[in-house]
């Protein structure tokens, strides 16, 4: 009796950890670059960047919290066509309805940039 407890605790326990973050929408898949390539005094970072988790739901974009301050850009070829500063309390971000077509997504976060291409 005592392992179908157990068992059943697990259980709840692994449901509850994959809803907690579990984004609305489409995942999007980013990647990440280094903005300034000048090398520093110290060689750089010494553990790989974490890219954020971004989801989107038409115009909506939920990123998972907690994370940084980012610059959020929407880039088309070298143009920026919307910026915005998301703050590092903020999970929700409305795009602008005139936006239409595939863009880059570039959250920005002191010299590094991560992005992946969003289609609105």
């Amino acid at each position: 009796m005592v392992k179908k407890i157990v068992a059943v605790l697990m259980l709840f326990m692994a449901v509850g950890v994959t809803n907690l973050y579990a984004g609305e929408g489409d995942p999007l898949d980013l990647e990440v670059r280094k903005i300034d390539e000048t090398p520093t005094q110290h060689g750089g970072m010494k553990t790989p960047a974490l890219i954020p988790n971004v989801w989107q739901d038409g115009y909506e974009l939920e990123i998972e919290t907690p994370h940084a301050e980012y610059v959020l850009n929407i880039v088309s070829g070298t143009t920026v066509v919307y910026s915005v500063v998301v703050p590092a309390n903020v999970s929700l971000v409305m795009l602008p309805a005139t936006l239409s077509g595939t863009y880059e997504l570039q959250l920005i976060q002191g010299d590094l940039c991560f992005y992946g291409d969003i289609d609105l």
